[in-house]
């Protein structure tokens, strides 16, 4: 199989994280690289979930799983007025 080189600019301390990372699993950020881009294809997208790690974003993100559930929910009540949703959601 034929190789080809590929060059990226990375912050120099996050290479030695990543290559002492790499080589305590027994592989050169070379072969971590290539594993990444063969689980990519494999997958066909980015192999990992991509997220913010805060609890802000993801309790927001939660929430709005939860009222795209309830809002798939047929028999759910609708609201046309905020008023109407705060008098129901202080009872």
């Amino acid at each position: 199989m034929a190789t080809t080189t590929i060059s990226a600019r990375i912050d120099s301390k996050k290479k030695k994280e990543a290559e002492e990372l790499f080589a305590e699993f027994g592989m050169s950020l070379s072969s971590a690289i290539n594993l990444f881009i063969s689980e990519a294809i494999a997958y066909q997208g980015i192999p990992f979930e991509i997220r913010r790690r805060n609890a802000k974003t993801r309790d927001m993100l939660e929430a709005m799983a939860e009222a795209r559930s309830i809002a798939a929910d047929p028999g759910a009540k609708r609201y046309d007025d905020l008023d109407e949703l705060f008098t129901d959601a202080l009872k």
